[in-house]
């Protein structure tokens, strides 16, 4: 697989659950108190319970329940990040910016 074509694609994931993160607490605010009988709420809840449980299982107990999401998407933030570099450190991928032909 071409290397940028496999970066493209772990981007979009990973972008990907950082929305579904973002739209799951958006969705818990607008929902009101019965947010969690909303289907679209339980279909990102399913989607994002992995990184979630992930997440609770590498961050101390002190880290409250309710901070575990936002917690996740800063995680796969400097994972976006990360990915980028190494990417970029391994000659895989063009850099960006102002002499980037095309």
């Amino acid at each position: 697989m071409d290397p940028n074509a496999l970066f493209q694609v772990s981007q979009m994931f990973i972008r990907l659950l950082i929305y579904t993160f973002i739209g799951k607490g958006l969705l818990a605010m607008l929902a009101g108190a019965n947010y969690r009988a909303n289907l679209i709420w339980r279909l990102f809840d399913a989607v994002t319970r992995p990184i979630w449980r992930l997440t609770r299982a590498i961050t101390p107990r002190l880290v409250a329940d309710a901070a575990i999401g936002l917690l996740s998407v800063l995680l796969l933030i400097i994972l976006n990040l990360g990915l980028y570099m190494l990417f970029h450190a391994q000659g895989w991928i063009a850099p960006l910016g102002p002499n980037t032909p095309g």
